[in-house]
């Protein structure tokens, strides 16, 4: 009779090496294959950092009053240096477009404007 030996670590070993491989790729391939907007999706479900609605949030209403630097809408002021305005279509709009009355969207970031 033919014994045949087996190595009951095989399985193990194999399992260990496809670990390491799918963990280098998760890394590696995540980080160099997407774009950073993309990466931040992806890695925002498998990192501990979780999305929080304060984090993202977006203030809509009409502009009640426009200064040099900021713009009044729901009874707030909200200054506006610097950040891009955007026309529906995404298509940067020059500051002259803001009227009073005129309906906007202001999107924050971590407590800070990014766009209008």
């Amino acid at each position: 009779m033919n014994k045949t030996i087996v190595n009951r670590n095989y399985g193990k070993k194999q399992s260990l090496i496809i670990f390491i491989g799918l963990s280098v790729f998760l890394f590696y391939g995540v980080t160099t294959i997407f774009t950073p907007l993309e990466r931040d999706f992806l890695t925002g479900f498998t990192s501990s950092q979780s999305f929080a609605a304060d984090k993202v949030r977006v203030v809509e209403g009409l502009i009640e009053d426009i200064t040099v630097s900021s713009i009044k809408v729901r009874g707030a002021y909200y200054d506006i240096t610097g950040v891009p305005l955007l026309s529906a279509s995404d298509k940067i709009v020059a500051r002259s477009e803001l009227k009073i009355g005129k309906k906007v969207e202001i999107f924050f970031k971590n407590n800070r404007i990014t766009a209008i």
